[in-house]
């Protein structure tokens, strides 16, 4: 297991979030989005002087992407899938497969290589109810249920030849992997990737995968980022400033950076005064920008890389290394 010794973490910026997840970012616009989960609020930050605007969505929010085109942003929510509308600042649900006020919500998920949205349902009750993860269709309506038996999905993920589909299952600590065809969108041939309660505290929650294949996961309730290779081997193991890291993001010029978002609930910030932040740290391989939705049609997006020159007004933090 290498760990990694010189790459620092710092603060990109101070959300003070109950549970901060699920960002995004647009190079093309200078924005970042992301949302507090358990309020129900979507973020969005303007990169070119860090100003903010809040919006609520009315339900808890789970996992989002931008829509092909510039629409708006898709969303897994408590009720199921929805947009949230850029031109009206309105959000809309589109479909609701499991019914309204069950219990369930959508917890994390993501959008494939055709463009095709992604998420799983969670009890919020009982989190060791196995739940089902859905694909919305570029229909914008028609919501197929495709996965069974996942009870808190967490971190839903592509190789980067798509032939492999990644997904966590929080509440037993286990990463499993499928074979995926990716025309179709069918996982098939489930088997386990990587048992994290043999090696972490906490659980594996949000995830990315970097160019080479490696899985980076955060540990939630385990203050670690771990870099998992593709063969399910440890390759890094970075300790945290905060205790509860929820999801990491590619991002910078060359997309060698993450931007980690962190949960406050239920923790003493007096120990831990990062809790709820977003982090910065240099990770020195590359990933790529996250798929758009291709909504009724619209192109795919493979995650391309792309180069651009952002400036970021306003100073940025600096930790100590905590590795």
């Amino acid at each position: 297991m290498a760990m990694e010794e010189s790459h620092e973490i710092y603060r990109f910026y101070a959300a003070h979030a109950d549970c901060g997840k699920s960002g995004i970012w647009d190079p093309e616009n200078h924005k970042y989005y992301y949302c507090d989960m358990t309020q129900g609020t979507l973020h969005i930050l303007d990169l070119t002087d860090m100003s903010r605007e809040d919006y609520s969505i009315g339900m808890q929010i789970g996992p989002m992407a931008l829509i092909e085109g510039g629409s708006g942003i898709v969303m897994g929510v408590r009720d199921g899938f929805g947009i949230w509308d850029f031109a009206t600042k309105k959000f809309q649900l589109i479909a609701s497969p499991y019914g309204v006020n069950t219990g369930w919500r959508m917890n994390d998920g993501n959008v494939d290589s055709r463009g095709r949205f992604w998420a799983g349902k969670l009890c919020d009750k009982d989190e060791t109810k196995p739940g089902t993860i859905y694909r919305l269709e570029l229909d914008g309506k028609t919501a197929t249920p495709v996965i069974e038996g996942i009870c808190c999905t967490n971190g839903l993920l592509w190789s980067p030849d798509n032939k492999l589909m990644y997904c966590g299952d929080s509440t037993l600590k286990k990463i499993y992997v499928w074979d995926y065809e990716e025309e179709s969108g069918t996982p098939s041939n489930q088997r386990l990737f990587f048992d994290a309660a043999a090696y972490f505290d906490g659980v594996p929650d949000g995830s990315n995968i970097d160019r080479e294949g490696y899985l980076w996961v955060c540990f939630y309730m385990g203050h670690h980022l771990v870099r998992i290779s593709p063969n399910g081997k440890i390759d890094r193991v970075y300790n945290l400033p905060v205790e509860r890291p929820t999801q990491p993001l590619w991002f910078g010029e060359c997309l060698d950076e993450l931007l980690i978002t962190s949960a406050s609930l239920d923790v003493d910030t007096t120990i831990r005064p990062e809790s709820g932040n977003i982090l910065k740290l240099f990770a020195g391989v590359r990933g790529q920008l996250k798929n758009k939705y291709k909504l009724n049609g619209s192109k795919p997006n493979r995650g391309q890389q792309y180069s651009f020159d952002i400036q970021i007004k306003g100073s940025v933090a600096k930790l100590r290394s905590f590795l």
